[in-house]
């Protein structure tokens, strides 16, 4: 098992998991008082929850580069 790897891999899926929750937690507060009314202004949740998910693919994706190329 490359640990290199899987440990990034695993560190930026748990990382975007976070962004996750926290972009649809965002999302419920703005339907909460009316959802008739819904009005989106990009807040300071909104914008941890992007930079959360752009450093979780980041990881993912450096730890892509860790593979073994395999039928040399």
């Amino acid at each position: 098992m490359n640990v290199k790897m899987w440990g990034l891999i695993l560190a930026g899926g748990v990382i975007t998991a976070i962004s996750i929750g926290l972009e649809v937690m965002y999302s419920f507060s703005l339907l909460k008082p009316n959802p008739a009314a819904f009005y989106y202004v990009p807040g300071g949740i909104d914008y941890a929850g992007e930079f959360l998910a752009l450093i979780g693919l980041v990881l993912i994706l450096a730890g892509s580069l860790f593979t073994r190329e395999r039928g040399k």
